[in-house]
């Protein structure tokens, strides 16, 4: 993964960024993105480009050699230059009770029991041991 938090001032001439210790008349020509954010439970595949300034999302995928460009929802598996949407890897509804129940702050042994369920695909079953073991 590459990721930065600037980008080149593109209005000007030259987008080289002179040094003001060598040009005196030099301007800082980068422009701040803010910070990249990635959630948790995120797989970013290999080579992925994430560009400054992004949110990947809780449980998002992100393929391999991707160009992120526009931040990427939760729960959403996205690939391509530039990346696009593929597919959401639940329902709304299910991605809704994902981010409530936030398995991933659970205990190592909350989670450690839960491990059947996380490794499936029944998120409503995920969702119900989360109620009863509290």
């Amino acid at each position: 993964m590459l990721a930065g938090n600037q980008g080149h001032n593109h209005s000007w001439i030259s987008a080289y960024p002179f040094d003001s210790r060598i040009f005196s008349n030099a301007k800082n020509g980068f422009q701040r993105k803010g910070d990249t954010i990635i959630g948790n439970d995120v797989w970013i595949g290999t080579e992925a480009l994430i560009m400054p300034g992004i949110s990947i999302g809780d449980g998002a995928i992100v393929a391999a050699r991707a160009v992120v460009t526009k931040d990427v929802p939760a729960y959403t598996v996205v690939g391509g230059n530039p990346a696009t949407i593929i597919r959401k890897r639940f329902s709304e509804s299910e991605i809704s009770h994902l981010l409530d129940i936030k398995w991933w702050e659970w205990s190592i042994e909350k989670i450690n029991e839960a491990l059947p369920l996380i490794n499936n695909f029944d998120v409503n079953s995920l969702v119900k041991f989360s109620k009863e073991y509290e």
